[in-house]
């Protein structure tokens, strides 16, 4: 009997033109959407760098030494760093108030200064410049009044790219930033398994749909039904959620690493929890279906929301501020989990995390069970 159910659940389910739509196509589409926004950027793994726009005023007793690493620094190469205007203050002035250039470095006797109008990238970056400059300057001047003879192994010392930091990675996947973005995609993929799990508690209650009235007359236990309609729910949520991360992976190349039995656990426990939750609330008693509905859709849009599927380090945001928000919510978890994958050799965050999940999923499920099972009717 049960299998019966099951099968007959599956055919009702990829019968509504409309709810594929929302499980399969839509994520699709908004994958694909991503993918044309920095899909590029992933597979490449740099970011477009243009010189920074500068205007370079100089006068009678410029330092010379400071003005040659300026010119080879604005010479034309991979490795350009400014876009060099030689000019007056006056025009640099006027450049710089029309946003054309970005910065003024005036240089006069042995003097040199920075102008810039805002903060960002590219003033940083003149401002740093020049500090370094000026820094090196100072001990080199220092140096050379105080200990001549060491003045050459002190310009090798200075003149070396020296990090104090390594780099390392925990794992052999290559992680972007921008992945956290197809994370939460496939977090709300399976959250928007709530909509079926909606669906299924209007198909078995009597007092909601033509439908429930008939199978709550009919000779199968309630139980099976309900465990039947839970498992087809979930097994057409899972495979819209495999045929995203099959689509991402082997159609628009996203690296998600090579631990695909995890991915796919991942996968299914995400579902498992989003058709739980439609369950949960489309079984709570006195609330007209239609605000049933408003709530599935809002809360999976929040949920997904805080996962970072709108801004990529919203999950970091949460962490830091309330970061017990990020342990109860589902689409966090589910995207936790993917990024456990990429980062640690060990799996036990990943465990930790899935393990949290089975419990929110046990307790929608255990408090879907206890109000549908107190449904009575007078008559049908």
């Amino acid at each position: 009997m049960f299998f019966h159910l099951l099968k007959y659940k599956l055919k009702a389910l990829f019968r509504e033109k409309d709810l594929l739509g929302w499980i399969f196509a839509f994520p699709l589409v908004l994958g694909t959407f991503f993918y044309l926004s920095f899909g590029t950027i992933m597979q490449s793994g740099d970011y477009d760098f243009s010189p920074v726009p500068i205007v370079y005023v100089t006068e009678s007793g410029a330092d010379e030494t400071f003005e040659g690493i300026l010119e080879e620094l604005g010479e034309e190469s991979e490795n350009q760093l400014f876009q060099i205007t030689k000019t007056d203050m006056v025009s640099g002035k006027e450049l710089l108030k029309a946003g054309e250039v970005d910065g003024i470095i005036v240089s006069v006797s042995q003097n040199i200064s920075v102008i810039v109008s805002g903060k960002g990238l590219n003033q940083t970056i003149l401002k740093s410049f020049l500090e370094t400059y000026l820094k090196h300057k100072s001990v080199i001047e220092e140096i050379g009044s105080t200990h001549p003879d060491k003045m050459e192994a002190a310009i090798n010392i200075l003149s070396e790219d020296t990090s104090f930091n390594k780099e390392i990675s925990y794992s052999n996947t290559k992680m972007d930033n921008l992945s956290q973005y197809f994370f939460a995609l496939i977090a709300m993929t399976c959250m928007y398994g709530s909509v079926i799990g909606r669906r299924c508690v209007e198909d078995i209650q009597g007092n909601l749909s033509a439908l429930g009235a008939r199978r709550e007359v009919s000779p199968a236990h309630k139980l099976t039904v309900i465990v039947a309609d839970f498992c087809g729910s979930v097994l057409v949520d899972f495979s819209s959620v495999v045929l995203l991360i099959g689509y991402l992976t082997m159609v628009l190349k996203i690296d998600f690493g090579d631990r695909v039995p995890q991915i796919v656990l991942t996968a299914f426990a995400g579902s498992v929890i989003g058709v739980a939750m439609g369950t949960f609330i489309g079984s709570i008693v006195g609330i007209s279906m239609n605000i049933k509905d408003a709530l599935v859709s809002v809360i999976s849009l929040v949920l997904s929301f805080l996962s970072g599927l709108m801004i990529n380090n919203m999950k970091d945001i949460v962490e830091h501020t309330v970061p017990f928000v990020n342990r109860i919510n589902p689409a966090a978890l589910i995207t936790d989990c993917l990024y456990s994958l990429n980062m640690y050799d060990n799996f036990e965050r990943f465990y930790t995390n899935i393990a949290i999940m089975g419990v929110i999923a046990v307790l929608f499920i255990f408090g879907s069970y206890m109000q549908l099972r107190r449904n009575r009717y007078a008559s049908i």
